[in-house]
């Protein structure tokens, strides 16, 4: 420096990092305040000091953020020559390095007690070369601690590792953001070695930053994708066709202590200039793949019992029988299949009893012995509730019902379920694989006839299909839509059986339906009715029947014919829906005086199933004078105990134990035996059947007190019931 130049500096510093105003050593002069000769001052410095052949970069902006001095290095790094730069607010420049330079002035400028601020940038030039300016801008303050300028030195370097190490790691913003990451992140170069990790993937795969940086991918892969993982690259370096890169797929990662575990791996690449940057993104999906293989489970098996649901059922049983006769149906042993459809009768009477947890129990543990009874690799699926299937390989139909037989006898044995003994009723339908069956819905179809066929018998039984029950469900079918419309059709009409005292004279009577169908003929009320149960039509038949008695009972009153008693069937669905009563009402509106003169009949099994709700409505019919009758006493529960909580007034004793008396003694025994418990409890009794005089004869000399059947009278037309009233109230005057 020159001795004029020194001269000339006074009062003003350069302040930076160990420069301090107040100790300057070596006679170190003070800048001019005046910005035009600082900028010559600058320019002259720079044309004759060592440090512009030392390879740095210089820049200075006054305390206006205007430039006054930028060399051509710096220049170079804007695409700029120096004189379209100088003398320019910084504000007039779009570019990252003089962002950059803006951010480090500011940071300088916020405080009086900051001297420097450093200053990293990465930089392109107009041929899309990299570098990186890396230095410190300094506060230039004059004697006071007034700034009056900045003075930025850096140092430019273009080294590709360089370059890759800034990019990776001295970003302190990006360094922030992949901590924060909650996937993990590595950062490696094109021949596998890590470069960068995030704190997640270090805690992902058990290791320390340190331990990891410097080695290789392949520390964190199981083999045997560690061992192609090196191929792949170079492959991918070679041919630019993608395996690995751009294309996230779940694979597996190895923990330090060994672990393997899976992993969601997406890659991408970066380049630096010249070289290859690698991105891994890695994800654990160990509690995805758990969930998934959870709702998997869950969509294919019943969560209760653990058994496949009815849509896994029939696509494994496809899959069996699409395989069946291959070679490898006949390494699985080949054989026939058997189908066992199963259904729990009256289950939901188990959960009423003890409550669901206990049904459940009952369910799992009847699961239990289904595998334990039918041979191995049985497929058993949960239909519905309380209903079950299942598909086994037999040797042949008397294989078949053997097992069907052990079945039913080990299901119906006496379960103990959550601390309670639990006796199950169990329908079984079964069908055997023949010619005609080549899919599983098929054999299905079978097995379902033959489990309707035993539940209309009665249930709690063994059934086996049998072609003849094809042609029944049909029937029963085509009798339902036809049913549907026998009301509009008016092809529902009533007969009149008559019911006589101990003397033979008709005091009451019965209605019965009887359904005469167009093209059909007539269709026999043992047909028809559990058609109309099943179906649910019994009850708008039902309702029919009571309003079209009501009528006729009307009409028989103004003739003068009208019986003591006309009796009407009521079924379950009916009896038990709790609007029976109100129903009655309406109907007798207009009819006050036929309340006295009407009956109902209803089966035991219709009073029993809810003792609760046939106590009430038979009250409330009692309150309306209309008198009520048990149906058919002795075919259901036949237990007293049940009859003397209702409030009837006549049993009507089944025709079953009248056919065979007075021949014989069991029959003979039981009639006697219900007329003196129905005498002991008030009630009056009916017999119905009556076919013949010493079957009259007998139930007289027992003490019966009225009588019904063919004897007396078959179902007749009202007005055929009418006459014999007439006939009979003649002979009476006579």
């Amino acid at each position: 420096m020159n001795l004029q130049l020194a001269d000339q500096m006074n009062g003003s510093e350069i302040s930076g990092p160990g420069g301090d105003a107040s100790a300057r050593e070596g006679g170190a002069a003070a800048l001019p305040r005046d910005p035009a000769f600082l900028a010559s001052l600058a320019a002259s410095l720079l044309d004759s000091n060592p440090l512009d052949r030392g390879g740095a970069v210089l820049v200075y902006v006054d305390r206006d953020r205007v430039l006054r001095h930028v060399d051509p290095r710096f220049a170079a790094v804007l695409d700029a020559d120096p004189a379209d730069l100088v003398g320019h607010p910084l504000a007039d420049f779009d570019h990252p390095t003089i962002a950059a330079l803006r951010t480090a002035i500011a940071t300088v400028g916020q405080s009086p007690s900051r001297s420097s601020a450093p200053l990293d940038c990465l930089t392109a030039g107009c041929d899309g070369r990299r570098s990186i300016l890396s230095g410190s801008v300094l506060a230039h303050r004059d004697a006071a601690g007034e700034t009056v300028g900045y003075l930025g030195t850096f140092h430019q370097t273009g080294d590709p590792d360089r370059i890759a190490e800034f990019v990776t790691c001295r970003d302190t913003f990006i360094a922030t953001l992949l901590d924060a990451a909650v996937d993990g992140i590595i950062v490696s170069d094109r021949s596998g070695i890590i470069r960068s990790i995030n704190r997640a993937c270090c805690q992902l795969f058990g290791y320390e930053e340190g331990e990891l940086l410097g080695r290789n991918m392949t520390i964190l892969m199981p083999p045997p994708f560690s061992r192609d993982h090196n191929r792949y690259i170079d492959t991918y370096m070679k041919t630019d066709r993608a395996k690995i890169i751009g294309i996230g797929r779940d694979t597996l990662g190895q923990r330090k202590d060994g672990t393997v575990f899976p992993i969601h791996l997406s890659v991408g690449q970066a380049r630096l200039g010249e070289e290859a940057t690698f991105v891994g993104i890695i994800r654990d999906i160990s509690e995805r793949l758990a969930a998934e293989q959870r709702a998997t489970y869950l969509a294919r098996h019943d969560p209760l019992t653990g058994v496949l649901t009815r849509t896994a059922f029939l696509e494994d049983c496809e899959a069996l029988f699409a395989g069946h006769g291959t070679a490898d149906g006949e390494a699985a042993g080949e054989g026939l299949f058997a189908l066992f459809s199963l259904d729990v009768d009256q289950f939901s009477d188990v959960n009423e009893a003890f409550g669901f947890h206990v049904g459940d129990a009952a369910l799992k543990a009847m699961v239990s012995r289904v595998m334990e009874v039918l041979p191995p690799n049985t497929i058993v699926c949960r239909i519905a509730a309380d209903e079950f299937a299942a598909l086994s390989r037999v040797t042949d139909g008397e294989h078949a019902r053997t097992l069907a037989g052990v079945l039913h006898d080990r299901l119906t044995a006496s379960i103990y379920a959550d601390r309670h003994w639990v006796r199950l009723r169990l329908s079984v339908g079964a069908a055997v694989q023949d010619d005609s069956v080549s899919t599983l819905e098929d054999l299905n179809a079978k097995a379902k006839l033959a489990l309707q066929a035993v539940q209309h018998n009665g249930g709690n039984a063994v059934c086996f299909y049998t072609p003849e029950m094809a042609a029944a469900a049909t029937r029963r079918m085509m009798l339902t839509m036809h049913l549907t419309h026998a009301i509009e059709r008016n092809e529902l009409h009533l007969v009149y059986q008559p019911i006589v005292d101990c003397h033979g004279r008709v005091r009451s009577a019965e209605a019965l339906l009887r359904w005469n169908h167009h093209a059909l003929g007539p269709v026999s009320p043992g047909e028809f009715i559990p058609v109309a149960e099943e179906s649910g039509l019994i009850v708008p038949i039902t309702d029919w029947v009571l309003s079209t008695a009501i009528a006729q009972m009307s009409k028989w009153e103004e003739e003068g014919v009208l019986p003591d008693r006309v009796f009407l069937n009521i079924s379950g669905q009916q009896f038990l829906r709790g609007n029976l009563t109100l129903r009655l009402e309406e109907l007798l509106g207009r009819h006050p005086s036929l309340r006295s003169h009407l009956g109902l009949e209803i089966t035991e099994q219709a009073a029993v199933r809810d003792l609760k709700v046939a106590v009430r409505t038979l009250g409330e019919l009692a309150d309306l004078g209309i008198q009520a009758a048990i149906d058919d006493f002795g075919s259901g529960y036949s237990s007293l105990s049940y009859v003397q909580q209702l409030p009837v007034a006549k049993l009507k004793i089944d025709r079953a134990f009248i056919i065979d008396v007075p021949d014989n003694p069991k029959n003979n025994a039981l009639v006697r035996a219900a007329v003196g418990m129905a005498h002991g409890l008030g009630l009056t009794t009916v017999a119905e059947g009556v076919e013949t005089a010493e079957q009259r004869d007998f139930l007289v000399s027992v003490g019966c007190d009225m009588m019904q059947g063919y004897f007396f009278g078959r179902p007749m037309a009202p007005a055929a019931l009418a006459d014999m009233l007439r006939a009979q109230a003649a002979l009476t005057l006579g």
